[in-house]
């Protein structure tokens, strides 16, 4: 039995294929479009001058470190402003916990205003 052949024969090896982009319709491909060819059509395409050789976006190394720093930089910010706003949150509690506080503790202010100690145990309190 005759192994199966991925590709027809007539396409050729597809790790020989040229790609080219279309600057023209041409057949079923549209401009702007890229398909690969055996090596002899591509440059049958490119000598006509409906398509040009396929060159593959440039992306540099540059863009990608931006990218990743912006997006680094976005989270470190979520992160700061949630702890922001639990530190926020913290200080209104002990603000509000003081204010209680010295609301409560007016009265005792008061009677130390007034010379009289504070009473200091329970053998202190009896001997009086």
């Amino acid at each position: 039995m005759t192994p199966v052949q991925p590709f027809p024969s007539d396409i050729g090896d597809p790790e020989m294929l040229t790609p080219v982009t279309f600057k023209k319709h041409v057949g079923r491909y549209n401009p702007g479009e890229t398909a690969g060819f055996l090596p002899q059509r591509a440059a049958q395409y490119i000598a006509s001058g409906l398509a040009v050789a396929y060159q593959a976006p440039k992306t540099t190394s540059a863009k990608a470190t931006e990218a990743s720093e912006a997006a680094q930089a976005l989270a470190e910010a979520q992160t700061l402003k949630a702890e922001m706003e639990a530190r926020a949150a913290e200080l209104d509690a002990r603000e509000a916990a003081l204010a209680e506080k010295e609301a409560g503790g007016a009265t005792t202010s008061a009677k130390s205003d007034a010379g009289i100690p504070p009473a200091q145990g329970a053998k202190t309190a009896a001997k009086k």
